[in-house]
This record gives C-alpha cells, structure tokens and sequence, in this order.
C-alpha cells in the first residue's frame, strides 16, 4: 500500500448476527445437535478501525486511509449487520449482511490536489454452507466454503491543488469465494473459547481477501450467553481505476439467543 493519511473508520458496527455465523466467526454448540433445526440471534458492536487505499477512477491518485479507535463517532454515519444460521445434525448454511456508510477528511500523495473528502457506502455479505467434521465434549471444528460479495460506492472531492479541484464518484460490484474454518472449545464453568478463519478472493475478483476473529464467551443457560474478542478483515480489490485495498479491524462485544 502507498503512505497512509488520516482520512475514516468502519466505526462502531452496531449488528444483528446469528450465533457468529460467517466463516470469521465460531459457533456455540460444541457437539453435534440431536437432529433437528437449530438457530441464533446476536447483537453485537465492533469497533473495527479502517486502513489502506481508496480509489474511484484511473489517472487520479489514491486516497490512503489510517484511522484508529479515536475516529471512530467522528466518521461513522450508518453501521449495521445482520447474520444468520441454520443446523441441522452435521450441515447448517450461515449469512451475514454488513452495511456501513462513513464520510471523512483526508489527503493526497502529491501536490497534484489538496485535501480529499471521502463518502463511502459499504454492503458486503458472506453466504456459506459448512460440515462439523469434529464434535467432540471438548472442542467442535466446521469447515465452510461459499461467497463474499461486495458493493462499494465511494465519492471523492479533491480541492485544488496544481489541478484544479475535482469530485468523482463510482461504485463496484463484486464476489469472492471464501473457504474456511471455525472451532470452539469450553473451559468450564460456562466459559467458552472460539475462534475462525477464512480465506478467498483467489483472483476470481479481489487479489485476496482474508479474515479472522477469536471470542471468551460464557454461557449463563442453554438459550443466552455473551463474549468479547477481535476480528480483522482484509481485501485487496481493484479494477480499471476503482481500488478497494483495505483492512478493517477491532475488538468486538455480544449477546447470544438461541432457539
């Protein structure tokens, strides 16, 4: 990535999710249930940070962003989530939904322009299938394989500098493959360990895409627990001008329902 400026965050990521269901994230259950369906809603907040390039158009210089916990309230309009899951036995499929909108200050690399103003509309979901290929009282480990797809609006108004000011707009579609693993494991007394990984992209769209998280949950009963860990997300996109090279991480809290 070139030289990182101040510019936004993917702040505060107030969510509804399904038991950490996307290929990131580990579920609950440590064995195998005893044959039926089985789901799970979670709210949860991430307070992930936003680093890498931003570009709309070919020939203008990217916007290189680096924003910590600090810029989190500062830059965040829109950020909600909603994910889902579905077992049965060994099989279930998960879905999660992200959109969040940001606006923020910035520079560019250069005396071409002055200072950037970034407007930026995210919605990216990941839709997988997964097997549980261990189910055992101590630790239970899914293997997941499916798709991430991304839309990406960003606008930019560049002040002048020895050009003079300028604002472009664009937007890209578009979808990785993703396989992954996640895996839990109790403690005891209640408290459980959990954590996943996925990988993707493969040059199908993105270059590469790339998550993990790790969560301490304790379960209070059979049908409510919460946890707190960190997830990071990474993907590197970018086609005829439009560049999405990105990293957005932080630490995250929820509550489980399950039913």
């Amino acid at each position: 990535m070139a030289e990182r400026f101040p510019l936004g965050s993917m702040a505060v990521a107030t969510a509804l999710v399904v038991g950490f269901a996307t290929p990131a994230q580990a579920q609950e259950d440590v064995a195998t249930d005893n044959g039926g369906w089985s789901f799970g809603l979670t709210p949860y907040v991430w307070f992930a940070s936003l680093k890498g390039d931003v570009a709309t158009l070919a020939g203008l210089p990217p916007v290189s962003v680096d924003a910590d916990f600090g810029d989190i309230i500062e830059n965040t309009e829109v950020a909600l989530m909603l994910a889902a899951e579905a077992r049965r036995g060994r099989f279930g499929i998960v879905a999660d939904l992200s959109y969040l909108a940001l606006s923020a200050d910035g520079n560019t690399p250069g005396p071409l322009f002055g200072d950037a103003e970034a407007d930026t509309s995210t919605v990216f979901a990941t839709v997988a299938g997964f097997y549980q290929v261990v189910a055992h009282e101590r630790v239970s480990l899914d293997v997941l394989a499916g798709a991430r797809v991304w839309y990406v609006d960003t606008e930019i108004d560049l002040s002048a500098g020895f050009l003079p000011a300028r604002g472009v707009e664009d937007d890209e579609v578009w979808a990785d493959p993703v396989i992954g693993l996640r895996w839990a494991a109790p403690l005891g007394r209640g408290f459980l360990l959990a954590g996943a990984a996925d990988i993707g992209g493969f040059d199908v769209a993105s270059d590469f895409t790339w998550q993990l998280l790790g969560t301490l949950g304790y379960r209070f009963n059979d049908w409510f627990s919460a946890r707190a860990g960190y997830r990071h997300l990474d993907v590197d996109y970018e086609n005829d001008g439009f560049v999405w090279d990105v990293e957005l991480s932080g630490p995250l809290v929820g509550a489980t329902f399950r039913f």
